[in-house]
């Protein structure tokens, strides 16, 4: 009986061994078979981590120098080497720059692929059709006439303004306390 169950042991260890021989074969056919593919997706998550880490760095870099060219400007707004620079390095400091100078140059930014948000603000700055600061700028044409009591244009540029705009509160307000409503 001994002998028996000896028997069965051995059996029972060599067919789990012969079963990981064979799952360890299929698994090698498998790597042989799909090995190229392993590979290049291995080499191209290299590459993209790589080149996505190489790209920050640069961005990182690029900010930095824009930012010391920036506050270089701050200090002697006249040197046209370092604006010449900072228009290379980057567009949206240029037009903050020029902004903050009061530039004539600033009509000329708006050509450029800047900001939407800062191009918005430069053409509002510069009485062009600015579809972001337009109801304020109708706010402010009421205002105007509310100042020198033109209360029937007053009310005509305030209800050019939609219901839904975030300055409707103030327009109601103003129209309130001026009487006109």
């Amino acid at each position: 009986m001994a002998l028996k169950d000896n028997l069965k042991a051995v059996q029972q260890e060599l067919s789990s061994q012969e079963q990981m021989m064979e799952n360890f074969i299929k698994s090698e056919r498998f790597i042989r078979k799909y090995k190229y593919y392993f590979i290049t997706f291995i080499v191209l998550l290299i590459v993209y981590f790589g080149g996505s880490y190489i790209y920050h760095i640069n961005q990182e870099k690029n900010t930095k120098e824009s930012n010391l060219i920036f506050s270089s400007l701050q200090k002697n707004p006249s040197d046209q080497k370092l604006l010449e620079e900072l228009k290379q390095k980057n567009l949206n400091l240029y037009t903050i720059f020029l902004m903050s100078q009061n530039s004539h140059d600033l009509n000329q930014t708006t050509a450029f692929d800047i900001d939407p948000l800062l191009k918005q603000i430069v053409l509002a700055q510069n009485n062009q059709k600015s579809d972001f600061l337009k109801d304020y700028n109708i706010l402010l044409k009421g205002f105007e006439f509310l100042k020198n009591n033109d209360f029937k244009n007053a009310d005509l540029e305030f209800n050019k303004i939609p219901v839904n705009s975030p300055l409707w509160q103030v327009i109601t307000s103003l129209k309130h306390y001026q009487g006109i409503k």
